[in-house]
């Protein structure tokens, strides 16, 4: 029996920009626009895991004051259930850029880049925090 994977990641806002990142081609889901998140350690709260995990992928500190804004059920190809990512959302008054070389885990993205509600990739991959993110920014 496959393990039950909980990840959580943060989506950053300014203003009517939200930060996605491009998934490096040897990483899973290659290609593919995400916001930085990860799997959750042992001991670690949701919240705990979205910062650490922002900040490993992203070098960008955020502060604890995020929202939880969506829990996305992750499914196997058979309809059973296999993982949940936990989503928060972090507005910022100033646009940060990644720096993908400074972060300890920036190799895990080609690129990072902000999109509005117009900009948004369209991917089944990731459909559902897309449509999550689309929410977000009506």
């Amino acid at each position: 029996m496959k393990k039950f994977k909980k990840t959580a990641g943060i989506i950053l806002k300014h203003k009517n920009e939200v930060l996605l990142c491009k998934r490096s081609p040897q990483k899973s889901l290659p290609n593919v626009w995400s916001i930085p998140s990860g799997h959750m350690e042992e001991g670690e709260s949701p919240g705990q895991s979205a910062i650490r995990e922002f900040y490993e992928e992203t070098n960008i500190e955020i502060d604890t004051k995020i929202d939880l804004v969506g829990i996305i059920d992750k499914f196997e190809n058979n309809g059973v259930k296999r993982g949940a990512m936990f989503v928060f959302l972090k507005n910022i008054n100033s646009k940060e850029t990644p720096n993908l070389e400074e972060a300890k885990d920036g190799f895990e993205h080609s690129e990072c880049k902000y999109f509005t509600l117009e900009e948004l990739p369209e991917q089944k991959q990731n459909k559902d925090l897309i449509q999550l993110i689309k929410k977000i920014l009506k």
